[in-house]
């Protein structure tokens, strides 16, 4: 299992099963980027990426789970101590990964917000629409976080363990 931060990581991912990688593609240098969110490239901003549209397929190499593994990409006047919080949000301005796969296990995690002593504060993070979900459900996305789909044809996944409050497993379908 690896995590990107508090609320996304892969259960399963065989590199043998990525059918997409496209890795040459940027984060605008504005909005807020979580690690997981579905994404597409931007014909209108060439050599980037945008939240993909409400109901989008994942379209192995163009669209797809963003992915950036840049932790160690520290700015001189930036936090020069990555915690989880740091990692679930991208570094926007700097390259990312699209990943797509069949069979792909990922799974997502809402997260509270926190303000304990001695800690830095974070925001609340909902990443999944959980109420409701069960195995075997299908899940979409909706232009800013994965919901309950009703067809294979408008998902991305599919549930395959839920715990009914804030944690989800799902297996890519593409």
């Amino acid at each position: 299992m690896s995590d990107y931060g508090l609320n996304f990581g892969f259960r399963r991912s065989d590199e043998s099963m990525r059918s997409g990688n496209e890795g040459r593609q940027k984060v605008p240098a504005t909005g807020t980027w979580f690690q997981g969110d579905l994404v597409t490239f931007d014909p209108a901003n060439p050599g980037f990426i945008m939240k993909a549209a409400a109901d989008a397929p994942i379209a192995p190499g163009y669209t797809g789970l963003l992915i950036q593994e840049d932790a160690w990409d520290l700015g001189v006047h930036g936090n020069q101590y990555k915690t989880s919080v740091d990692l679930r949000t991208v570094i926007n301005d700097r390259l990312c990964s699209i990943w797509t796969g069949g069979g792909l296990k990922i799974w997502l995690k809402n997260t509270a917000a926190t303000t304990k002593a001695g800690q830095r504060a974070a925001a609340a993070v909902t990443v999944v629409t959980v109420a409701g979900l069960a195995i075997g459900d299908y899940l979409k996305w909706d232009g800013a976080k994965y919901v309950e789909g009703a067809s294979e044809a408008v998902s991305v996944a599919r549930v395959t363990s839920t715990n009914g409050v804030d944690y989800v497993e799902a297996t890519l379908l593409r």
